[in-house]
């Protein structure tokens, strides 16, 4: 291998990183399995990261301004199908490995500090999207202006919403599969946006 500064490594430890995550989780996120994977020393990967934790935040963040740049590049014709793609109410292949780092996140958020704080980012991203679509949709007159609620007050009940509704379903419970899940947030966003 030639020789790589110290920010070019870092790079390709991040890098492979983030492979990892998008295979196997969060949770595959080992230092042996991630100087594996970069071809490096484990020491190397500690010698980058102050601790796993900070390394498996900065992937999780990292991943999730991936998966902005995915939805970016997926064309909607409205706004409401934008807003349906932005709550993982589109069954779309490239999305899949990113949403399930998100579920697995909000799991995490209880136990380590760094995780939360990622998470933490990354909801106010999502909620800054969703705010900015609403606001496009009423500009263009797709969507009712609301008198009683601003956009972000809708994108936060949104993300309430969507974020319950994944609970239950994760749940398995009858009655809630991936169609009803859909209809349930084509409903809400009828209630809230029409």
């Amino acid at each position: 291998m030639s020789y790589l500064n110290r920010e070019q490594r870092r790079n390709m430890i991040l890098e492979a990183a983030k492979r990892v995550a998008l295979l196997e989780g969060l949770s595959g996120l080992t230092v042996r399995r991630i100087a594996n994977e970069a071809q490096v020393s484990t020491g190397q990967v500690h010698h980058h990261f102050a601790s796993s934790s900070h390394l498996k935040a900065e992937v999780f963040n990292e991943l999730m301004n991936q998966l902005n740049e995915v939805e970016n590049q997926i064309t909607t014709h409205t706004h409401l199908e934008r807003l349906s793609l932005l709550l993982g109410c589109e069954n779309i292949e490239q999305t899949q490995p990113y949403l399930r780092l998100w579920n697995e996140a909000e799991i995490l958020i209880t136990q380590d500090q760094e995780i939360k704080k990622a998470y933490n980012l990354a909801m106010q991203q999502w909620h800054t999207a969703l705010a900015s679509t609403i606001e496009y949709g009423i500009t263009q007159q797709e969507f009712k202006k609301s008198i009683y609620s601003s956009s972000q007050d809708i994108a936060w009940r949104l993300i309430a919403f969507v974020c319950g509704l994944e609970g239950i379903y994760q749940l398995g419970l009858n009655g809630l599969d991936e169609h009803s899940y859909k209809h349930h947030v084509e409903m809400m966003l009828k209630l809230e946006l029409f």
